[in-house]
């Protein structure tokens, strides 16, 4: 790969909020302890769509993207005991902890004080090449295609929420609130887990009727835009609401129900980022303390190696069938596409769920 070093890749770079556009850019050197991972497919997560389109990254030009999975092409410095090398596929972790601060010193590297991030602070997956520490690469198991493997990021982000709110609990009813793609990774990590019922709820037809392909019970997807789902819920429970209601669409509105339909000592996960202010009437204040919900937030997902790191048991899962990734994929795009993709997502002229980049 030395001769590659002088020569140009395709990359999806932002230049400013709303202006992406694919370009020749220089492939990037490593450093001792990188490697150079040819990216195979990359998702599209929805928080890249609001930094694309609205509030940009960190500095320009930027190449966005830190959900994918690639195959190793050049390994720099000591291997060490990682056991990456050339012809690996991987995936790569876009957290970079800068392992000095407290939490870094206790492995707990989503909260670090001082971390990078691909794709958004440094350049990410959205290209043919991308280079990341080999800390951050975790091999692909055999059975697990690269499109699949992309999407562990948001997979163990969801695996991260439940574990937050206490795990799933065999008997548990699971309420999922927004079936995008998140949500309905949600739901597949609480029945893979134990749970008895498992509902979801959204206002897009479309994304409820693939919840029911992936064999989620036509009776538990409600369309919020048809019935009430506060109502369906207790409908279904016998009035007694879920034992955890997880709000994944990051809409004031769900929030709100969340805390309704939540059943006496439920826990609520607020999982979705809300982009608007949330006022809670005093009503829904009294429910929580007399219900005495408890309330859980979450944010990235855990790689450390003990008790549990949860990309590779998400891999595990993926590799033995209980996380399906392939039914979600509605879009494939090449990088030569981007700003069309993004125009397309951002102003929602198509319905989608899972978007993928697949360079070359």
């Amino acid at each position: 790969m030395a001769a590659n070093r002088e020569r140009k890749m395709k990359a999806a770079v932002l230049h400013a909020p709303g202006l992406i556009k694919c370009e020749e850019v220089p492939i990037p050197r490593l450093s001792d302890g990188e490697a150079l991972v040819k990216v195979k497919a990359a998702g599209v997560c929805g928080s890249d769509i609001r930094r694309v389109m609205v509030t940009g990254t960190y500095h320009f030009p930027t190449i966005p993207g830190h959900e994918f999975a690639g195959e190793v092409v050049e390994v720099a410095g000591e291997i060490g005991d990682v056991g990456v090398r050339p012809g690996d596929r991987v995936v790569v972790i876009p957290l970079i902890p800068c392992g000095r601060c407290d939490f870094c010193q206790v492995g707990d590297y989503a909260l670090c004080d001082d971390y990078n991030y691909l794709g958004s602070r440094t350049d990410g997956g959205f290209a043919e090449y991308v280079k990341a520490p080999i800390r951050n690469l975790i091999h692909i198991p055999a059975g697990v295609d690269y499109e699949t493997a992309a999407a562990t990021e948001p997979a163990a982000v969801a695996l991260h929420g439940l574990r937050r709110a206490r795990g799933i609990k065999p008997g548990d009813s699971v309420a999922v609130l927004g079936a995008g793609p998140i949500g309905i990774l949600v739901a597949q990590w609480a029945r893979a887990l134990g749970a008895k019922e498992v509902y979801l709820v959204d206002t897009v037809v479309e994304k409820l009727d693939l919840a029911m392909r992936l064999d989620f019970a036509p009776e538990n997807c409600i369309d919020a835009g048809k019935a009430d789902p506060i109502q369906a819920i207790k409908d279904r429970t016998g009035g007694r609401g879920v034992s955890l209601v997880v709000e994944a669409a990051g809409v004031p509105a769900t929030l709100k129900g969340a805390l309704e339909m939540a059943g006496k000592g439920g826990r609520v996960l607020l999982l979705g980022n809300p982009q608007e202010d949330v006022v809670l009437p005093a009503k829904l204040i009294s429910g929580i303390l007399r219900k005495q919900l408890a309330l859980y937030g979450t944010w990235n997902s855990e790689f450390r190696p003990h008790p549990v790191n949860e990309w590779e048991l998400t891999l595990n899962f993926m590799a033995r069938g209980l996380i399906k990734v392939l039914p979600l994929i509605s879009h494939r795009f090449s990088l030569e596409d981007v700003a069309e993709a993004f125009d397309m997502m951002y102003h929602k002229r198509q319905v989608f769920n899972r978007v993928f980049f697949i360079p070359g």
